[in-house]
């Protein structure tokens, strides 16, 4: 009975370092993933047309006329201020599909 188990012990001694062997040999063979690229940022910005600044004329009338005139300046340059804008938003909607 001896003999039996001193074969089973080294059969089990055997069998675990044949496993190992072959676990370190199959994991010695693959090849290392390769890194994923870093993401890249692409920038887009809107037509230039669209980030010009808005004009300021100042005021240097004296008379009530003048402020008229300048009021119906100042009317016209924030119309073309808010087209900008607008411009801006609606080509902001068109890049990224946003209906809002």
């Amino acid at each position: 009975m001896l003999k039996t188990q001193s074969y089973a012990r080294r059969w089990t001694r055997a069998t675990v370092a044949i496993s190992a062997c072959l676990i370190l040999l199959s994991t010695s063979c693959t090849e290392r993933p390769k890194p994923a690229p870093p993401p890249q940022i692409i920038y887009v910005y809107p037509p230039a047309v669209y980030t010009q600044l808005c004009e300021k004329t100042p005021f240097t009338g004296t008379t009530f006329g003048d402020a008229v005139v300048a009021l119906q300046v100042a009317q016209n340059e924030l119309d073309v201020c808010a087209s900008r804008i607008e411009g801006l938003i609606k080509w902001q909607r068109e890049k990224t599909g946003k209906t809002q």
